[in-house]
């Protein structure tokens, strides 16, 4: 599967199935505000990101699913290093699902936490 902007971000899936996904990302210069500390937007992007393929992996043929909404609770700051994301399907019923992830940092620090609703439905022809 292409993950073309994930790619863009220089986000790496390490491991996808069974209702989990787990990516992670070397924080660069790119990636961090005004502030020196990563950007949320990346942060959220990770998150979402590793959501939907927690959730891909368990949809059937034919289905395909879009973000209705994420909520990203932001605990701490990361400077550098790098962090990793960990996605499991909490719900799924037939057209929702219900995702938690836990975005981690150096020292396996809890960076941030999201849950995210899904719609799920037939891939259009």
């Amino acid at each position: 599967m292409s993950w073309p902007f994930a790619e863009m971000l220089g986000l790496r899936p390490k491991s996808i199935g069974e209702g989990r996904a787990r990516f992670e990302l070397d924080v660069g210069a790119r990636h961090l505000n005004p502030n020196g500390t990563l950007h949320g937007g990346v942060i959220y992007s990770v998150a979402d990101t590793a959501m939907g393929a927690a959730l891909f992996s368990r949809l059937e043929p034919g289905e395909q699913c879009a973000t209705l909404e994420i909520k990203m609770n932001y605990l701490l700051p990361v400077t550098g290093g790098s962090i990793a994301t960990e996605a499991m399907v909490v719900s799924r019923t037939k057209r929702v699902g219900v995702l938690e992830t836990r975005v981690y940092g150096e020292g396996d620090a809890l960076v941030a936490l999201a849950t995210g609703t899904f719609y799920i439905q037939t891939a259009r022809s």
